[in-house]
């Protein structure tokens, strides 16, 4: 049972992935925010989440890996968040120079 079930969580996971990944690759532009929920069900983090049970932790590493490879950067936009997202900002996205790019 535990392990089907950990098996959906990262099946969800995946879509969230791939939905954030059509997203800013319709976006064109040089930088896009997103919202942290969305972000955070896409690499969500092992550990619970300390400030709410809506959605979990965001796995700031993996995500921060996942964009540099599509040619990201990837920071927290905490001048952007409203009150009651003080603590899960929107991320930014902005495009990396073709250089600085790295695949795997």
């Amino acid at each position: 049972m535990q392990v089907h079930q950990g098996k959906q969580t990262q099946r969800q996971a995946q879509d969230w992935q791939s939905a954030l990944d059509r997203a800013l690759e319709a976006h064109g532009g040089e930088a896009a925010l997103a919202h942290y929920p969305h972000v955070a069900n896409a690499f969500p983090s092992n550990r619970p989440n300390p400030y709410t049970g809506e959605f979990p932790l965001l796995d700031y590493s993996g995500l921060k890996e996942w964009a540099t490879c599509r040619g990201w950067r990837v920071r927290p936009a905490p001048e952007r968040a409203s009150d009651d997202e003080k603590y899960n900002p929107p991320v930014r996205f902005t495009r990396l120079e073709d250089e600085s790019r790295r695949f795997h």
